[in-house]
């Protein structure tokens, strides 16, 4: 049955109605082409905006120091509120929690030969690193022996470490002395993405920096947790410490901006909910787009069908059984759906590769001074088009169907009268 014949009749009936063939197979190809585009454009934004927080530690908190919003208790609103050692000692006391790392903040100025640049410098712990993602490109972090010995060591920013090298002879700061508010430091790393416009960001060994400005007070104290895997989960251990830091400071449990607390997971769960619905919405897009598609293609059937009525009355009463003419038919819609997908398949998938390997080499979609991306590797998941288009087939060859099975069930002579 699937002889030279009947696929030279199949391609001949195609070629008789060229543009009505391109223009029901141009709705099939722009479908795919579109719900390829918004699929690799939805994942390329969501790997750019995870990716920020990929090599975070998902169970972590962070509290800053605020004002209050509320008087309580004869002190009035306005009070800035500073954490300090009995928050700390608060958050060790709590079974949900790992490990705390207070951050101590000092302004200054980095001094490397002739050259200066204004930095904030943060006294952290080695787990400060995995809490906010710190990528270090060079050297290495503060690590438990800096801590232990009080060493004085820093990792500086990227831009930083450019600004020092620009005009000098050496190519590393690795190992360099640098001074900061007067006091020598050894640079031990290069970090990536830490820099705030003119002012560069240094890290070093919490013990350190308390050690020689003796602070017990902090702006920001980061904490990991344990056994709070849901958002619920993470809302109510949210609100009771709030309570409890609240009744160590003296301001209204209720006063949501007595300090600022915030939790990565949390964080993480929203960003998941937020992508997910906009892979629904492109989904229904996509889909609606293929429907189109499908639909032109019934209706280009319904056309043909009665355009060869009398084509297939004439071969009805010659003989020709129903289950040839139907099958003829149904494969031109498979031919028209099947070569039409496969181009916005490839056309979809190239332009989206092409788009990638540009944004790859020039750094398109990154914030190369913060080290932020938005828009990362835009594609799509080879299986996921195979399966849309796939589907997109079959649709296509049950639109065609439909017609098909109309014209078999007319007797011939009334096919061939048929005008």
């Amino acid at each position: 049955m699937f002889n030279r014949d009947f696929w030279s009749e199949i391609f001949m009936a195609l070629k008789r109605n060229k543009l009505r063939t391109i223009l029901t197979g141009f709705a099939i190809s722009w479908g795919i082409f579109m719900l390829i585009v918004l699929l690799s454009a939805g994942n390329g934004l969501k790997n750019g905006v995870t990716g920020n927080f990929a090599d975070r530690i998902k169970n972590t908190y962070t509290i800053w120091s605020s004002s209050t919003e509320l008087p309580y208790k004869g002190h009035k609103a306005g009070r800035f509120i500073m954490l300090n050692n009995k928050d700390i000692q608060l958050l060790e006391s709590l079974y949900q929690v790992e490990e705390v790392s207070p951050v101590l903040s000092k302004g200054g100025t980095l001094i490397f030969g002739e050259k200066s640049r204004n930095v904030s410098m943060e006294g952290v712990k080695p787990i400060f690193k995995n809490i906010e993602g710190v990528k270090v490109i060079e050297g290495r972090f503060i690590n438990e022996n800096d801590m232990r010995n009080k060493l004085k060591v820093v990792v500086i920013d990227k831009n930083t470490n450019e600004e020092l090298l620009r005009t000098s002879e050496e190519t590393s700061m690795m190992g360099k002395t640098v001074y900061i508010n007067g006091l020598s430091f050894t640079v031990i790393g290069v970090s990536k993405g830490m820099a705030f416009g003119e002012m560069g960001q240094c890290y070093a060994p919490y013990s350190t920096i308390r050690a020689i400005y003796n602070v017990n007070e902090y702006y920001q104290l980061t904490f990991t947790t344990k056994g709070l895997d849901t958002k619920e989960d993470n809302e109510v251990f949210s609100k009771e410490l709030r309570k409890k830091i609240a009744m160590l400071h003296e301001f209204s449990p209720d006063d949501n901006r007595g300090v600022w607390i915030d939790s990565q997971m949390v964080n993480s769960l929203e960003t998941m909910r937020i992508f997910n619905t906009i892979n629904i919405f492109i989904w229904v897009i996509g889909i609606a787009m293929l429907i189109s598609g499908v639909v032109g293609v019934s209706n280009i059937m319904r056309i043909t069908v009665k355009e060869r009525t009398n084509e297939i009355g004439i071969r009805k009463a010659l003989g020709a059984k129903p289950r040839s003419i139907l099958l003829s038919i149904v494969m031109e819609s498979l031919v028209i759906t099947t070569i039409f997908g496969y181009i916005g398949m490839i056309c979809g998938i190239g332009l989206m590769e092409i788009v990638n390997s540009i944004m790859e080499s020039s750094g398109a979609g990154t914030n190369s001074e913060m080290g932020m991306s938005v828009f990362v590797n835009p594609t799509v998941d080879i299986s996921i088009v195979v399966m849309a288009t796939l589907v997109l087939i079959i649709s296509g060859v049950a639109a065609g169907f439909a017609p098909a099975w109309n014209s078999v069930k007319v007797k011939p002579i009334e096919a061939m009268n048929y005008r």
